[in-house]
């Protein structure tokens, strides 16, 4: 999360942001409504999605609807490192790969939130609405203390691996902060209040890298420390690929891939007209979105 919002460097984005703009709303709003809509008109053939009501399905389909609009930052970063590419095309895939991450994020705190209220029977009226607003803006405020905290952490004297530790504590402590206050909240008061930790170090990573004067320390910290956390982040999720349940729904995810292939292609050209760019690009912009 750190990586992620440490790559939205305003300095290098600004001239692409309108075509980063269109694209990414194109990608979202395409992603999130077929894969929704597949995910809806193949639940009977789900195992656990069959004998629910429709309430329950709809809750289901659109948490689907809103994970698979994720990109994949860490692999463009890679591809994009490893051919040493540069100019418009590249600053703009790098910068919706990016902002998609964060609006993934907030996509799903908030389809998570209307999930759970389908699933336990809570009505979406304006209390709910504001409530889910609330966390969002909690999360950002939370975002704005932890980019303060990381300033001061790279700002005092000590050694560099010292410095280092701090940054990874603070970050996990955002993660059982965040946990704290949604078992507290739900114990003692009628709601759950659910601070997004993903969200919290996205902008504190966005800050840190655009506003304050430790940017290039905070992003050899990023470089430095990536490399074994990323080893621990992929093993658990390898370890966690359920084999023997891709080997009864395979058909699901190829289905649910090819939803989410089509909308990558209609989102991005669609978005890239939009934005007014050369149709020599908009024609493959796709394949740089197929992680």
């Amino acid at each position: 999360a750190f990586a992620a919002g440490s790559e939205l460097y305003l300095k290098e984005l600004r001239s692409r942001l309108r075509s980063i703009g269109f694209i990414t709303t194109g990608l979202v709003l395409t992603t999130f409504t077929l894969v929704t809509l597949t995910v809806l008109l193949l639940a009977n053939y789900i195992p656990f999605m069959a004998d629910m009501p429709l309430v329950g399905k709809v809750a289901v389909a659109i948490m689907a609807g809103a994970i698979l609009v994720a990109r994949s930052p860490s692999s463009a970063i890679a591809i994009i490192k490893e051919l040493r590419a540069r100019g418009p095309f590249t600053k703009t895939v790098l910068g919706v790969t990016v902002i998609m991450d964060v609006v993934v994020i907030i996509l799903f705190a908030l389809n998570s939130s209307v999930a759970d209220a389908l699933l336990t029977g809570v009505e979406l009226d304006i209390v709910f609405i504001l409530l889910v607003g609330g966390e969002i803006i909690l999360s950002l405020v939370l975002g704005y203390v932890l980019s303060l905290v990381l300033r001061l952490i790279f700002s005092l004297r000590g050694s560099t691996a010292y410095k280092y530790i701090m940054m990874l504590v603070v970050g996990y402590g955002v993660f059982v902060l965040s946990g704290w206050i949604r078992e507290q909240t739900g114990e003692h008061f009628v709601v759950e209040i659910f601070i997004e930790p993903l969200l919290t170090c996205m902008v504190a990573g966005f800050l840190v890298a655009n506003f304050h004067a430790i940017r290039i320390e905070f992003l050899k910290a990023i470089e430095d420390i990536g490399p074994r956390v990323y080893i621990v982040f992929f093993t658990l999720t390898g370890a966690s690929m359920a084999l023997d349940v891709l080997a009864k729904t395979w058909y699901i995810a190829l289905a649910m891939f090819a939803a989410r292939l089509i909308a990558i292609m209609i989102g991005s050209f669609g978005g890239g007209v939009a934005a007014g760019d050369p149709m020599r690009r908009n024609r493959v912009s796709w394949l740089a979105f197929v992680t």
